[in-house]
């Protein structure tokens, strides 16, 4: 069951074009081949529930890269790790077929000098609900599978927010006018969906600036910037737009680096500022 035939093209074509800039068609390839392998194998994570729905039930991934230089595994590893590439691309792949995925969902890529192959994957399982004892919590151990090696398992996330924030368009043309930060990932934007050269949607965008409404909306890039949500709150991401991502707060301004997957952590009453277009971050 290919899941992520129709989407895999279009995400590696981004992916080559970044990493034959960085690092040279032959080694491009090379790394292009591990990039599909690890998509297929979280493919083959993803379960069909009693009436189709699809779930990927794991709430941290971490994928280790193996490779004798150094050199190399530093390559790859920014590659793949920096500005969260694999991690868009995993998250892309699951939005595209409509598969769940928990609250909060991360993706970590390091290093090792060796392995039985040239990459493993542990895949942790959410915390315990917070519904449940104290007892119960502290007997449950997250599961851990992992390919073909599993590391150690990490310490769970803590819990969500208890309440989701929400967005307020406060200069732009954009719809909704007030958007609830209920999902783990919300894409702001130009236009409500991208697609390729073959027409194929690529993303999706959640809050969505009308394409060619005044000089205000041309300032947001059409794949602008995302917001995520995080065990200790929002984090507001900027997808390598051209005029740019910042948060007005307490009188001053702040650039959010393009690319970097931190990104800027959000405080209530923050004004995010897509190029010349407002939105205010509301909890």
């Amino acid at each position: 069951m290919k899941l992520f035939a129709d989407i895999e093209k279009s995400i590696e074509r981004g992916f080559r074009k970044w990493t034959e800039r960085v690092l040279g068609p032959a080694e491009s390839n090379e790394l292009l081949l591990v990039h599909r392998a690890i998509l297929e194998e979280i493919e083959g994570r993803v379960e069909t529930l009693a009436g189709g729905k699809r779930v990927f039930p794991y709430g941290r991934v971490i994928v280790t890269l193996v490779a004798a230089d150094a050199t190399r595994r530093a390559r790859w590893q920014a590659a793949l790790g920096e500005g969260g590439r694999l991690e868009s691309g995993i998250r892309e792949a699951l939005e595209h077929t409509r598969c769940e995925k928990p609250r909060g969902m991360a993706v970590e890529v390091r290093s090792a000098e060796t392995g039985a192959a040239p990459f493993s994957i542990e895949y942790l399982v959410e915390t315990p609900p917070a519904a449940e004892t104290p007892a119960t919590v502290a007997a449950a151990a997250p599961e851990t599978l992992s390919s073909p090696q599993a590391a150690p398992p990490s310490l769970p996330p803590g819990p969500a927010p208890t309440a989701p924030a929400r967005l307020v368009v406060v200069k732009g043309k954009a719809e909704p006018g007030e958007f609830p930060l209920e999902r783990a990932r919300i894409n702001l934007g130009r236009m409500a969906e991208l697609t390729d050269a073959e027409q194929r949607i690529v993303r999706r965008n959640d809050v969505v600036f009308e394409e060619g409404a005044d000089e205000v909306n041309a300032t947001v890039s059409r794949r602008h910037a995302h917001i995520r949500r995080e065990p200790d709150g929002y984090r507001l991401c900027d997808d390598e737009s051209e005029f740019g991502t910042r948060v007005f707060r307490d009188g001053r301004s702040i650039e959010v680096p393009a690319g970097n997957r931190r990104g800027e952590k959000l405080r209530p009453g923050d004004e995010i500022y897509l190029g010349r277009a407002c939105l205010r971050f509301e909890q």
